[in-house]
């Protein structure tokens, strides 16, 4: 079998194929292994855990997730799909730690609001998943061919039977398409995910230079369906620079363009950007001289605060992309806002600040910082990182890639990863959802692959 991409799920898919005994090669349009997977805090969704019991949560279980999944999804979301993540999330994390990943109690965490934490982050971040994967397979006789961007799929009698590259043909039993997401595609991006740079600005992607949409392209070919239409993570942004900046200060004041709080501020970064956007193209973040100074550097900067650092507001206003105001008046009419709702929404949160209660968002009172001390700022936030692209194939719960025409699946084709459109649902669950899609699937694929190979092949792998 071959699959295409060498990210957390084409490695997953490959490493569990060659346990099954199947003979693997991956081709890898980069240079390397990794995809998006190397880059990421590797956070892993899973119930029942023994990291769980660990820290004092022995009683989640897959029924509960499952229910989570739903609601927090509003039902959006493929029930046969989700459920298979559910079930094989903690199997796969087990797996994982038999290859010396390692998940460790004191770094589980809520993703979100649900009652017990299940997001695993591993010791090394995503990379250190890529590197247990390879491991794996490297011991069970993968191979790899690097450089080589599959230009299409060989369909033969309607079943997929291997994949053309530089001008050559691999036929294989199965193949998985493990390349990604589109994230750094403009053209996709603005197709399917329009979200992306409303209220003006140039979406930009953290992902490889390589996830540009060449699964989805792949699939489509053969007859596959695609969803999830402006659907994935996406992240608010200064602009300021190009960083990844899903964490930033709570005690920030997110007002929409009339002058409005619209959001706890404190609330995951999941949860915010979407609530923004059912109600406006962007957002201002207010604060004030006293936090302004007092704004540093987090002590673990890896995902990055560079946008909220005393000195930098200071610079950015200096050049103009910071508004900035004597007042608060002044500040309505630097940032067009209306002055008296503006005043309304200041007044209110001062005094919120002075009781020790957010009266309308229910935020953390340690968060709070009143805005009283000129100068006073306001930052324009608008929705330009594209973190996680969600339209991608339509797969089944084995991982089996769908056709547009009936819904059958397309013989020989499967698919795992950010490339898939129906496991992430409408609304994005947090730290480990994508990941977890993609070596959850990546390894459900890569056995159902395995299996179906070895029918053709009448057992002889």
């Amino acid at each position: 079998m071959i699959v295409v991409g060498s990210g957390g799920g084409g490695l997953a898919a490959a490493a569990t194929a060659a346990e099954a005994g199947a003979s693997v090669l991956v081709v890898e349009a980069a240079a390397g292994i990794g995809g998006a997977t190397a880059l990421s805090g590797g956070s892993f969704m899973a119930a029942g855990t023994p990291a769980q019991a660990e820290a004092g949560f022995p009683d989640d279980t897959v029924d509960e997730f499952f229910d989570h999944y739903l609601t927090f999804n509003r039902w959006q979301a493929d029930p046969g799909v989700a459920r298979r993540f559910c079930e094989q999330a903690t199997p796969t994390m087990a797996w994982l730690t038999g290859l010396g990943v390692e998940f460790r109690r004191e770094n589980l965490y809520r993703a979100g609001r649900e009652r017990v934490p299940r997001s695993h982050r591993p010791t090394g971040g995503g990379l250190a998943i890529v590197e247990a994967l390879h491991r794996a397979c490297r011991a069970g006789g993968v191979e790899f061919a690097f450089g080589n961007r599959v230009d299409g799929l060989i369909v033969s009698d309607g079943r997929v039977a291997g994949v053309r590259a530089r001008g050559e043909e691999l036929t294989a039993h199965a193949v998985v398409i493990a390349t990604g997401g589109f994230g750094s595609n403009p053209a996709l991006v603005a197709e399917h995910f329009p979200d992306a740079g409303r209220g003006g600005g140039e979406p930009w992607s953290p992902e490889p230079a390589t996830c540009v949409g060449d699964g989805l392209r792949l699939g489509t070919s053969a007859g596959a369906a695609a969803a999830g239409r402006n659907r994935g993570e996406l992240l608010l942004s200064t602009g300021f620079a190009r960083d990844l900046e899903p964490f930033v200060p709570s005690w920030l004041v997110y007002v929409t363009p009339d002058g409005r709080r619209f959001v706890n501020e404190g609330a995951p970064y999941t949860v915010i950007t979407p609530t923004l956007l059912s109600q406006a193209d962007w957002c201002w973040a207010i604060l004030d001289e006293t936090a302004r100074r007092s704004a540093t550097a987090p002590v673990d900067a890896r995902w990055g605060m560079g946008s909220w650092i005393g000195d930098v507001l200071l610079g950015q206003a200096r050049d103009g992309r910071v508004m900035t105001a004597g007042t608060v008046a002044g500040l309505a009419a630097a940032t067009q806002m209306p002055p008296v709702t503006l005043a309304a929404t200041v007044d209110r949160y001062n005094a919120d600040c002075r009781a020790g209660t957010d009266t309308r968002f229910g935020k953390d009172p340690g968060s709070m910082k009143p805005i009283a001390t000129p100068p006073f700022y306001a930052v324009r936030l608008r929705p330009l990182v594209v973190a996680v692209t969600g339209y991608g194939l339509v797969i089944d719960a084995d991982g089996r890639v769908l056709r547009e025409t009936d819904g059958e699946p397309v013989p020989g084709l499967f698919a795992a990863g950010e490339v898939t459109g129906n496991v992430i649902g409408a609304q994005y669950l947090g730290g480990g959802n994508a990941i977890g899609s993609a070596l959850i699937f990546g390894r459900v694929a890569g056995r159902a692959a395995a299996d179906q190979a070895a029918l053709i092949t009448g057992g002889v792998r």
